[in-house]
């Protein structure tokens, strides 16, 4: 009888299996691509040949590949190459920082920055006089400057960027946008969802060299913090081209499930541009390989609660329902397309993840995606919400019933409490991301960062959802907090259970695709205040070493 030996072991560790169990084994090898045994040192150790490589864990952790379930990677990789406006605190800070930004620049180039907040900028904040173009110009001058929010829900531009797009006081509204204007009707240089396409389709594009490049120092990163799997939610067909060119290339060191969306940086589509685009598409859920798949489309239900464009059943404190971003005169015509979406995507077998962050959207998207199933069952479909940032009481009820699932945002608790907690209150705010209520409801739920809107630090959401939470804002009442096993699962097996892999990847198995993360830390076991500070020391994708550090 052949013997076969492993290409690697790791042994004389905890190997956190996230089976239905929780298993816990101290060994693991690991042939070409896949897992082939995992259990105990000695039994393990069999394995070992000449060529072998052994891993002498020493105590340390090993737990399924992190599975981000809804990062925009090509997004992310670009956005480190702009100019970093997390930190900016005033508008003083925020001049020093375009200048310096232009010095890195040729003469001509546009300024794109990225990450700024209402919320921390001390002129922006509620009371002040709010975001202006007239903040940027004495620092950006005739070079046209977008800067996106952290939301990435809309885009501050001065006024050399509106003049070249020619966005004046007459320009009308797009469907799904707001040009936001002062008393005497100007523009302010805010723009808000569809609005921004105005101005940013009008930016140079990288060329693709540039963009590749971009999406693998992104990934680079993403390994380095023990990160596999990403669903990346809004890929567009260059993109996807792009993607399919790293895959040929032997570039991708993530995997990548890929929701479609045609229309971006516009949020908003048509029933009718839905139609044509999958009649020309031809593709269905499922396309693809194990590095590379489709995995549905993406849709736009509202916006986010920061802008007042997330739709509320109760008004904002200061007025206000806000409303869906789809085509419409009014919230009944808006709704009915919402609906027409869902339905025209489902009939053609794409699973839908809808974006949702108002309890009034949440509820409108439920309706539709029944309504969907119930015109033309399939089973196996795996529809979800992406956020649910704020829910109705009764919504988990309605979610579990109709087996739709949830993308929550828990790195959101921390990145955006101060601007969400100010637009829809405190007390909403609490509640926000109700994970634990889902998942006592029975309804399938998932993880995420949404980078580039949160820096992809999947430690930081276990801590949240643990209760050990590394902002105040970020706090959980008791009875939406998750016990351990939960909190990571949402990082590994529930991911790729949305990806209709969860016979292939997010649990350590003979047979499964040998994706893991090797930390210095146990997190079943580690102290609740620092999980977040666990160190990932080796990244492994299908069996090939991304990370070592």
């Amino acid at each position: 009888m052949v013997t076969v030996t492993a290409d690697l072991v790791l042994r004389g560790g905890r190997v956190v299996t996230v089976d239905e169990r929780f298993t816990v084994a101290s060994a693991l090898a690991v042939t070409g691509d896949r897992i082939t045994a995992v259990g105990g040192d000695d039994e393990v150790s069999a394995l070992v040949g000449p060529r072998t490589r052994v891993v002498e864990l020493a105590g340390r952790a090993v737990l399924p590949g992190v599975n981000d379930a809804h990062l925009h990677l090509a997004m992310f990789g670009q956005s480190r190459r702009n100019a970093d406006l997390t930190g900016v605190d005033s508008v003083a800070a925020l001049r020093a920082a375009l200048r310096a930004e232009a010095r890195r620049r040729r003469d001509g180039d546009w300024l794109v920055g990225e990450g700024w907040r209402e919320a921390n900028i001390a002129e922006f904040r509620a009371g002040g006089p709010g975001p202006h173009r007239a903040a940027l110009d004495g620092a950006t001058g005739a070079r046209p400057t977008v800067l996106h929010h952290a939301s990435r829900h809309s885009v501050l531009v001065n006024t050399a960027a509106l003049r070249l797009a020619g966005v004046d006081r007459d320009t009308p509204d797009p469907v799904g946008g707001v040009i936001v204007r002062d008393a005497d009707g100007e523009p302010t240089g805010v723009l808000l969802e569809s609005a921004g396409i105005l101005v940013t389709r009008h930016a140079p594009v990288p060329s693709r060299r540039e963009r590749l490049d971009a999406i693998v120092a992104g990934m680079k990163v993403l390994n380095a913090l023990g990160i596999t799997s990403v669903t990346d939610p809004i890929v567009w067909p260059e993109l996807l081209r792009d993607y399919a060119v790293l895959h040929q290339e032997g570039r991708l060191t993530v995997r990548v499930n890929a929701l479609l969306h045609w229309d971006w940086p516009s949020p908003s589509t048509s029933v009718e541009r839905l139609t044509t685009m999958l009649d020309h598409a031809g593709v269905a859920t499922g396309l693809g390989d194990d590095w590379l798949r489709v995995g549905g489309v993406k849709l736009f239900a509202d916006g986010v609660p920061s802008h007042g464009t997330a739709w509320l059943h109760q008004p904002y404190p200061g007025g206000g329902h806000g409303a869906l971003v789809t085509a419409g005169a009014d919230d009944e015509e808006r709704y009915r397309a919402l609906l027409d979406l869902v339905e025209t995507a489902h009939r053609n077998r794409l699973q839908v993840q809808v974006h949702v962050t108002g309890d009034r959207a949440a509820d409108a998207a439920v309706d539709a995606i029944v309504r969907a199933q119930g015109r033309d069952p399939w089973p196996g479909a795996r529809h979800a919400l992406i956020h649910g940032t704020l829910l109705d009481a009764d919504t988990p009820r309605r979610l579990a019933e109709h087996r739709i699932g949830v993308i929550t945002s828990s790195l959101m608790k921390s990145h955006s409490g101060a601007t969400i907690s100010a637009a829809v209150g405190a007390d909403r705010w609490d509640r926000a991301f109700p994970a634990g209520a889902l998942l006592a409801a029975g309804v399938p739920v998932a993880d995420s960062s949404d980078a580039p809107v949160c820096f992809p630090d999947w430690r930081r959401g276990l801590a949240t959802f643990v209760g050990a939470a590394p902002h105040p804002l970020a706090e959980l009442p008791a009875d939406l907090r998750l016990t351990r096993e939960q909190a990571i699962r949402l990082w590994t097996a529930a991911p790729a259970y949305f990806e209709h892999a969860e016979h292939r990847k997010g649990v350590l198995g003979v047979g499964r695709l040998a994706d893991l993360v090797v930390l210095d830390g146990d997190p079943t076991t580690l102290p609740a205040e620092e999980l977040a500070g666990v160190v990932p020391r080796l990244t492994v994708v299908g069996g090939r070493t991304v990370y070592e550090g």
